[in-house]
């Protein structure tokens, strides 16, 4: 069975990036796409990440289940270190990241999200979730509620750990903004 150019070089880039995890200080990405789909996986020293592209819109994912959404280059930047500095167990350094990302851009949403888990991994589970419950997406009304939402339900399982919390928000935050995406589509198609 003959195989075509295309096929060839995605195993191939697939084999890259398994050899990759091999290596320390590198990166390595793949990714593909037709029509107005995209996707990506990427694998490095920080984790591994999936992003996928669809209609305009995209989400990144990395093994923790964290994202960002697009915004100004240096806030998107600065998350992106914040995030790495957090996943690390440097929680003073991604507290400092993600608190310069909110003085030069105020209520930055991600950096908003991203600073109430740090103060949670740090042990401020008051200020971590006051942070969370005023978090606002100015675009995204499913994915604020959902943060919201799940930030007053967890505040009262004093039980769970920094990284369950994380992980659930992060499920919430998902959800909710994959729903926003699948209403801004479902519009779209109603109105054309």
């Amino acid at each position: 069975m003959k195989q075509t150019n295309s096929a060839s070089t995605l195993i191939f880039l697939a084999v890259l990036l398994v050899l990759s995890g091999c290596v320390t200080g590198t990166s390595v990405g793949v990714g593909m796409g037709g029509g107005n789909t995209r996707v990506g996986v990427g694998m490095g020293t920080g984790g591994t990440s999936v992003g996928m592209g669809v209609g305009g819109f995209g989400l990144s994912l990395n093994s923790h289940g964290d994202f960002l959404n697009n915004g100004p280059n240096e806030a998107y930047t600065n998350n992106k270190v914040g995030i790495n500095q957090l996943l690390e167990g440097k929680y003073d350094d991604a507290r400092k990241t993600f608190e310069d990302t909110l003085q030069k851009y105020p209520n930055q949403p991600d950096a908003t999200y991203y600073l109430g888990l740090t103060f949670i991994y740090q042990g401020d589970r008051e200020a971590g979730f006051a942070l969370l419950k005023g978090y606002r997406e100015q675009y995204y009304y499913r994915g604020t509620s959902a943060v919201q939402r799940m930030a007053a339900h967890l505040e009262k399982k004093p039980e769970l750990s920094a990284e369950e919390i994380h992980k659930a928000m992060n499920r919430e935050r998902v959800d909710g903004y994959k729903q926003d995406i699948r209403e801004r589509q479902e519009l779209r198609r109603e109105t054309w």
